[in-house]
């Protein structure tokens, strides 16, 4: 990804458009400053941004990111390497989500089976069974960021 690059195809679709600098961040709700050094290659926009900047430009996002205007055909390609990479992350996280399962196994494991096996005093008992919650927590906590991120997925 070439700031410059990208700069200059933003500044150029600009123009396309028959809009200036100013016209197009009222539209944004940014300055036309930061419109500036995004054309001039010093700053890139903020990805909240980037939807309705490629809206307003009549651009895709991957013409965005690629600097250049894409044939039918290309983004019909980019849009396949799109939906691979979603199937493909959405089944590490799945795979994640397994492991998750395992460490909250592991937890309930560790505060049930070493606090009754290793565990004599009041204070080993307490440290065995913060240690197995922690790691029991721990493993849910996960277990429910990657679900909420597999949904997010799946809704795309």
């Amino acid at each position: 990804m070439n700031q410059e690059k990208i700069g200059s195809f933003l500044s150029d679709c600009r123009k396309e458009k028959g809009l200036t600098q100013t016209q197009l961040a009222e539209i944004l709700g940014v300055s036309d400053k930061s419109i500036s050094r995004w054309e001039n290659g010093k700053t890139m926009p903020d990805l909240s941004l980037y939807e309705p900047l490629c809206e307003t430009l009549g651009i895709q996002i991957s013409e965005l990111l690629y600097a250049r205007k894409m044939s039918d055909t290309e983004k019909k390609e980019q849009g396949e390497k799109s939906a691979w990479n979603v199937f493909m992350t959405k089944s590490q996280l799945e795979t994640f989500g397994i492991l998750t399962e395992l460490l909250i196994l592991i937890g309930i494991l560790i505060t049930i089976t070493l606090t009754k096996m290793l565990a004599v005093t009041p204070l080993q008992i307490f440290i065995t069974m913060l240690c197995g919650c922690f790691v029991w927590g721990f493993g849910l906590v996960l277990r429910v960021k990657i679900r909420k991120t597999i949904i997010a997925l799946e809704k795309q």
